[in-house]
């Protein structure tokens, strides 16, 4: 039963990509375009690109991880989306394999269901983003701090190192749980055992390990990133805006939660969402009332400390707006909570497979129903479409070309990604010039590689029809282009505009 799960809950996110296509945002784009480099053209990075913090900068981690499928697959971007999906199903699997001999089969067995069919798993299933690495990350966090209560120390290490690379998946997620090691270090009494300077020492060698290329990085640039956070702290850095006062903070933060539970758990319904809280509620006190496995009670508290810890940080140390992908990994703490609340109501198997249906069917439902992919197919940052609009320009068979892309986030990360991939990898050949706007500063990372912009009379927009940026609109945008007469336009869906200009001089 469990290996047909697995095989579920792969074949459902295959399918979802398979018949939807992905989404590929300038974020996506961006992360790519380092990928190849360190894939393609064998430029090894110390640093990603730049965080939410000014002048901050990710770790390489996830470009790295990226680079094997994109090898594999001669730059396809949907491979990305598949290493994704790749992760959140062997997270899955980690869960059964880690705590079947703590839970016991049939309680690893409700684990795994519930965090494969977890709505929000599926989702970010679908799409290739650093913080989709949150949920595996967070499994293996909360194991290794388990394996340390009840064994040794020397697993406290372990949850360190995943503590730092979670710093490559989010920098805001990861300091949200710093804290949690230390306090299952006293908590748990690991003080006291005898092995606990060497675990310390070897704890914040291993902290640092992941870290080792921006240290490198620092010792090269004059510590930027340093002089960036100190800046950050005292208030001169004016990143990650959205600053909240306290009480309309503890009422933003009540919101967030309860909505970011709705729509990964109880598939975006209010009902059901509040029914399936107090359900956890009663579930959990029956489970204190009732257990008396000292492993497994360790486990629960781990939990909990991590839940709180995490709700405890966002809500009074982090006063500015808070992502929804910041809480990816505290959907591995409801998954524990759903399958403590199962244990301490003590149902029969009937009554528990029953449940486990009801709860896939609540979860797969936003993603069912024609609405949905209609309404899917007239997104510009679908792959499908960003294709399209490629292709229907490369089909109208022009020897020189400039292509232009206007998108509300400025950077066409996501479209240099793909017209480097077609022209390049696939042998399409790349137009004279393809940017936001001609004439502007360089802004792609060792583009002069493969690429040397020529003039061309000939030039076609992409324009993305989507909520526009109040200082620049389309409108705005197109302007620049005043002097190029439209021969033509195309529209891909609701989603994106093609228009063919010719300089008019040329006309």
């Amino acid at each position: 039963m469990f290996f047909l799960i697995i095989i579920a809950a792969l074949l459902l996110r295959v399918y979802l990509i398979w018949s939807n296509s992905i989404i590929f945002a300038s974020d996506m784009g961006r992360d790519l375009l380092w990928t190849k480099d360190i894939v393609f053209y064998h430029l090894p990075s110390l640093i990603g690109p730049s965080s939410s913090i000014w002048g901050v900068y990710f770790q390489p981690f996830w470009y790295y991880l990226l680079s094997l499928p994109l090898l594999i697959t001669n730059g396809n971007p949907v491979s990305a989306a598949y290493t994704t999906t790749f992760i959140i199903v062997v997270t899955g699997i980690l869960g059964y394999i880690f705590f079947r001999n703590f839970l016991g089969r049939t309680n690893a067995f409700i684990l795994t269901v519930v965090l494969t069919f977890c709505g929000e798993l599926i989702n970010i299933s679908t799409f290739a983003f650093n913080a989709n690495t949150l949920p595996i990350l967070t499994l293996l966090i909360i194991y290794f701090c388990f394996l340390a209560a009840i064994k040794s120390n020397y697993f406290f290490i372990g949850a360190i190192l995943f503590i730092s690379l979670l710093f490559s998946a989010d920098p805001v997620p990861a300091i949200g749980i710093l804290p949690l090691p230390i306090l299952v270090f006293f908590a748990f009494n690991l003080y006291k055992r005898p092995e606990k300077y060497k675990t310390l020492v070897f704890s914040m060698f291993t902290f640092a390990l992941p870290f080792v290329p921006q240290i490198i990085f620092e010792f090269r640039n004059n510590f930027i990133e340093m002089h960036s956070l100190i800046n950050y702290f005292l208030g001169k850095n004016p990143s990650l805006s959205g600053y909240l006062p306290f009480f309309q903070r503890i009422a933003n933060r009540i919101v967030l939660f309860f909505n970011f539970f709705k729509s990964s758990f109880a598939g975006q319904n209010f009902f059901i969402s509040v029914v399936l809280i107090v359900f956890i509620l009663i579930g959990n006190y029956l489970f204190i009332k009732h257990n008396n496995n000292q492993k497994i009670s360790k486990l629960y508290k781990i939990n909990i400390l991590c839940v709180l810890t995490t709700i405890f940080i966002y809500t009074f140390f982090i006063t500015f707006e808070i992502k929804n992908w910041y809480l990816e990994g505290l959907t591995i703490n409801v998954i524990f909570l759903i399958t403590f609340a199962l244990i301490g109501f003590r149902l029969k198997r009937g009554l528990i497979l029953v449940f486990l249906i009801t709860y896939a069917i609540i979860n797969l439902s936003p993603f069912s129903g024609a609405s949905r992919i209609e309404q899917s197919k007239n997104d510009p940052a679908l792959l499908s479409n960003q294709l399209a609009a490629i292709d229907y320009i490369y089909q109208d068979k022009e020897k020189q070309f400039s292509v232009y892309v206007y998108t509300p986030s400025i950077y066409d990360l996501n479209y240099q990604y793909l017209f480097w991939w077609q022209g390049v990898k696939l042998k399409r050949g790349l137009p004279n010039d393809f940017a936001y706007l001609p004439n502007k500063p360089a802004y792609i990372r060792n583009k002069n590689l493969y690429f040397q912009k020529k003039d061309s009379s000939v030039i076609y927009l992409i324009i993305e029809n989507s909520a526009e940026n109040e200082f620049y609109t389309s409108q705005s945008w197109k302007t620049n282009f005043n002097d190029y007469k439209i021969v033509w336009f195309h529209k891909i869906n609701k989603a994106i505009i093609i228009e063919k200009r010719i300089k008019q001089n040329q006309i």
